[in-house]
């Protein structure tokens, strides 16, 4: 190799370099502009992880959130949500949830390979590739008290993640955790967001999701939809011992009624996820009241 393409290639890597350095710049800037959970799991979450830490304040909360017009803000109307789906979000506990995965090529060969881990971590327990048949889900909810986290009517002069609970779902054949999460929302300039924590070992998976309602020409109402989309504040955040960072990913939930005249789900969802603009996994659930 001649001496100018060697400057040729030590330029180009010099160039790389300092693209991935402003990339890696931006996204911990861009971390630092939400609230995430303080929270991090270890090398095993499982059905007490929550316990194990000493959050639960002793509270049992029926839902998700306690009110759905936490969320409310300039894309979402509670008011005009259906009642059945405002229900799910409130009084959560008091359904029951089926659940099967598909994971998209082509990260299928990786997720068979995370499933295995997942499945000895018990956090993020899903099926791996080729298992498409319907899970059961247990729910169990715990008010948590959260380091740093505030309550709904405190109005911190800067965003803080409010009202804080667990959301531990198991599989009832097995015991094993499939989703330990902390829940919880905030707000800015009068918008209302979800914040969601799933502590990983070492760290957690945060997202943040922008409410919107889901029209579908009911008079009875809209379902609910939640973006990581941008602008603003909804996005998908690693926090590791080095802190936390954007990551070039997204996902979206959506939760809509259905007809249940002849004893079928109540509710239907969706929640999609995505890296690099690529669909990798797709959740559907059939959800009824218990």
């Amino acid at each position: 190799m001649n001496r100018s393409a060697r400057r040729a290639l030590q330029t180009l890597a010099i160039a790389v370099f300092a693209l991935l350095a402003l990339a890696l710049r931006r996204a911990r800037e861009r971390a630092r502009e939400v609230p995430l959970s303080p929270v991090s799991g270890d090398w095993y979450v499982g059905p007490a992880f929550v316990e194990r830490e000493g959050l639960p304040t002793g509270e049992e909360p029926a839902g998700e959130v306690a009110d759905v017009t936490h969320f409310a803000g300039e894309t979402f109307d509670p008011n005009r949500l259906h009642p059945e789906v405002r229900r799910f979000y409130e009084h959560t506990a008091e359904y029951e949830m089926r659940y099967r995965a598909n994971w998209h090529r082509p990260f299928r060969t990786g997720a068979a390979v995370a499933s295995r881990l997942t499945s000895r971590i018990e956090q993020l327990n899903l099926p791996g590739p080729g298992d498409d048949s319907w899970h059961r889900l247990e729910s169990r909810f715990l008010d948590i008290n959260e380091p740093g986290a505030v309550e709904t009517d405190d109005d911190p002069a800067e965003p803080a993640r409010e009202d804080v609970r667990a959301w531990v779902r198991t599989d009832p054949a097995s015991g094993e955790a499939v989703f330990v999460a902390l829940y919880a929302t905030h707000h800015r300039d009068g918008d209302g967001f979800a914040n969601i924590s799933v502590p990983i070992p070492g760290g957690g998976v945060d997202t943040v999701l922008r409410p919107e309602n889901l029209e579908l020409g009911d008079e009875e109402g809209t379902g609910v939809r939640l973006t990581t989309v941008p602008p603003g504040d909804p996005g998908l955040f690693l926090r590791t011992p080095a802190g936390a960072f954007a990551v070039p990913g997204g996902q979206r939930f959506e939760v809509w009624p259905v007809d249940s005249e002849e004893g079928g789900p109540t509710l239907r969802a969706t929640h999609e996820m995505w890296l690099f603009g690529r669909t990798f996994l797709t959740v559907e659930y059939e959800i009824e009241r218990a």
